[in-house]
């Protein structure tokens, strides 16, 4: 199952990069347009704000005891790799085919395989991934791990071996990412979206940074039921990032920049 990632790490969230053609930004070299999740999904009915990406892009962010769960999609853990800072060297404990029947929540078919942070691009269609750092003892066939994890998120991450995060995904397309640590999601929702623009402009270009003062406004938890679908328009004068909640009656939050080489402001204000 695993496969160790040995290219270099080149790019870090809290910093700003040109990417190429439907790649990602990330702590890793650009993964290709054919693995890019913002381009493989497709659903029936919706219409597309942009021809070439057929699945509206969403994020809810939700108080999980003393964890953050921060919702996204459509994502895979290719993606998640890139924009979640976890040494390569560290941990991984890939739980493979957890499910929910009925209301009854079912552990996964087996223990789960521990590996290296490097294996988690690898991991699809229905896993759970709990982060340890390296060094730390873990036995698969002992821990004591709630399956799936959304069973308890809670709980998701026993922060008493040093864990950092929690990764679960649904259907190759959507996931949870359950962390206490609220720059690890700031920098996963950031990466997100920047990842999102990138593969709208389907070119070269520089993602402006996204000012933390405007990040910080997306990170307040909401309520259960409650999302954002995020859209990116690219004019010719101006870029434009929008945040719209799931009820028709809330004005949508504006961002907008004066392209590649701007700053983002809050609102239409230059």
């Amino acid at each position: 199952m695993f496969r160790e990632d040995k290219s270099p790490a080149i790019f870090h969230e809290d910093s700003d990069t040109r990417i190429g053609t439907g790649c990602f930004m990330g702590k890793n070299a650009a993964i290709p347009a054919h693995s890019n999740p913002f381009l493989q999904h497709e659903l029936a009915g919706w219409e597309p704000v942009h021809p070439h990406i057929r699945y509206p892009v969403t994020f809810g962010l939700y108080q999980e005891g003393s964890n953050l769960g921060l919702f996204l999609a459509p994502v895979n853990m290719a993606m998640l790799h890139k924009v979640i800072d976890i040494p390569d060297t560290d941990q991984a404990l890939i739980l493979q085919g957890a499910q929910v029947l009925g209301d009854a929540f079912l552990q996964a078919p087996d223990r789960g395989e521990l590996g290296p942070w490097s294996a988690v691009p690898y991991a699809n269609n229905e896993v759970d991934i709990i982060h340890f750092p390296k060094g730390v003892a873990v036995d698969p066939e002992t821990c004591d791990i709630l399956t799936p994890i959304l069973a308890a998120p809670e709980h998701a991450v026993p922060t008493e071996l040093g864990s950092r995060v929690a990764i679960s995904l649904n259907d190759s397309c959507h996931a949870a990412v359950i962390s206490p640590d609220h720059r690890l999601i700031r920098n996963c929702l950031t990466g997100f979206i920047r990842n999102y623009a990138s593969s709208v402009l389907e070119r070269d270009a520089a993602i402006p940074s996204l000012p933390s003062q405007l990040v910080e406004s997306l990170l307040q938890p909401m309520q259960p039921g409650e999302w954002n679908e995020l859209r990116f328009q690219p004019a010719q004068r101006y870029w434009m990032l929008e945040f719209s909640g799931k009820s028709d009656q809330e004005a949508p939050e504006r961002w907008v920049c004066e392209g590649e080489h701007g700053r983002w402001r809050g609102g239409w204000s230059w």
